[in-house]
């Protein structure tokens, strides 16, 4: 497989590409993908309408616009016809939706809290987690905020391209209980540093068929982060979708022994996104495995936000990006999923993204690569990679 590429295509297709949901029965469980903006957000108002008991909210971004403004009132209604409510954001994410916005759904009955580590030495630390929890028994996870740009279908300049995961069985009851240990966390205050990245161990889950997995500034490695590697360690086929991409230099030789090794490993990142550094980022990552044999290619219709691993069986599902921060420092959650067929649907709707996107071959990336360009790019991963990850690593692992 060493060397293979994206389904060849007639041609690069125009507009935005719409993708059916895909759907799987895997262990007791439904998983429906939701790839389509329109798709994402009737599920989410299908979650909070449909709920009868509970509903369990975390969002990194929840914004002051007019699909916010429809959450929250769904929410509302949620709370005056008896579910308890309870909504959590992060106050890195979400500086500017001012408590005035949450006070209606606050008087409806709701729990709301915000995520803030105390000011100074952990104000750099994100909860950048997705979750909707209903009646402990679905969920909905992914990387789409609460925010009109995220379920636009359309190429305009600020629409972001996602996905949602609903899971339907007993792995929700299980993410309802990490919810509430971190709404517990964040009630108490501070609650102590080292309390919340225990929180994050201990309901991290190492057996099963679908394995929550958490991500937070440990000292060493996170349960997340360890199970990506051991995946990717022995995968004879790694394919992703990346909004972001800037893995340090042993993730990429780790990436680049797939090829090495006789297997196959594809990459889609972002051609647009809201931070240019972070595609100048990726770009400084590519020669390394293309040189290695790996597919790259750049997503072009929409700024991407989709974060998807498929190594073998095991497809990754989450807020996660393959990033520094994400991989080691951000409060972040992804499903594991160990399933052929899952896993062989899910490169499905991997390749039917190869129309939509700009292929980059060697000889491509090399006329790129002009003596500015490659200034650039290195500047910029030094800047995602090692400035902003140093400086807010060491600063959250001192002693509490």
């Amino acid at each position: 497989m060493h060397g293979a590429v994206f389904p060849a295509q007639e041609g690069r297709m125009s507009g935005v590409p719409q993708f059916a949901p895909i759907t799987a029965e895997v262990e007791g469980h439904r998983l429906t993908l939701f790839i389509n903006g329109a798709d994402r957000l009737a599920a989410l108002m299908a979650l909070i309408d449909g709920a009868r008991n509970s509903l369990r909210l975390f969002f990194y971004i929840f914004s002051e616009d007019m699909i916010a403004t429809r959450v929250r009132d769904a929410l509302m209604a949620a709370a005056q016809r008896g579910v308890k409510v309870t909504l959590l954001v992060d106050g890195f994410g979400t500086p500017d939706t001012g408590s005035s916005f949450f006070q209606p759904l606050i008087a409806s009955g709701a729990v709301f809290e915000r995520f803030v580590p105390r000011l100074g030495r952990r104000y750099l630390l994100r909860n950048h987690q997705k979750i909707v929890v209903a009646d402990k028994a679905r969920a909905l996870i992914g990387g789409s905020n609460i925010s009109a740009d995220y379920y636009a279908d359309d190429s305009t300049a600020k629409s972001w391209h996602d996905l949602f995961l609903l899971v339907e069985g007993p792995a929700a009851l299980r993410l309802s209980r990490y919810f509430d240990s971190l709404a517990r966390w964040m009630k108490g205050g501070t609650g102590g540093f080292r309390r919340l990245v225990r929180l994050f161990q201990r309901r991290s889950e190492t057996r099963g068929t679908l394995r929550w997995l958490y991500n937070g500034p440990f000292r060493r490695m996170s349960p997340l982060t360890r199970a990506i590697r051991k995946d990717i360690d022995t995968a004879a086929q790694v394919d992703m979708i990346q909004a972001y991409f800037a893995p340090n230099w042993g993730m990429l030789r780790k990436l680049g022994r797939v090829t090495r090794r006789g297997g196959l490993l594809r990459l889609i990142t972002a051609s647009r996104t809201d931070n240019r550094t972070t595609i100048a980022a990726a770009r400084h990552c590519y020669r390394r495995l293309l040189r290695s044999g790996a597919s790259i290619a750049e997503y072009l219709p929409q700024r991407l936000h989709t974060k998807l691993i498929v190594a073998d069986n095991a497809v990754y599902i989450g807020s996660a990006n393959f990033d520094m921060r994400s991989l080691y420092i951000n409060g972040e959650v992804m499903l594991r999923v160990e399933d052929a067929a899952f896993a062989t649907a899910v490169r499905g709707l991997i390749n039917a993204h190869a129309p939509w996107c700009d292929p980059i071959t060697r000889e491509e990336h090399r006329a790129r690569s002009t003596p500015f360009a490659r200034l650039r790019w290195l500047l910029a991963y030094f800047l995602v990679s090692t400035v902003d990850f140093s400086v807010t690593r060491r600063l959250n692992l001192r002693a509490d």
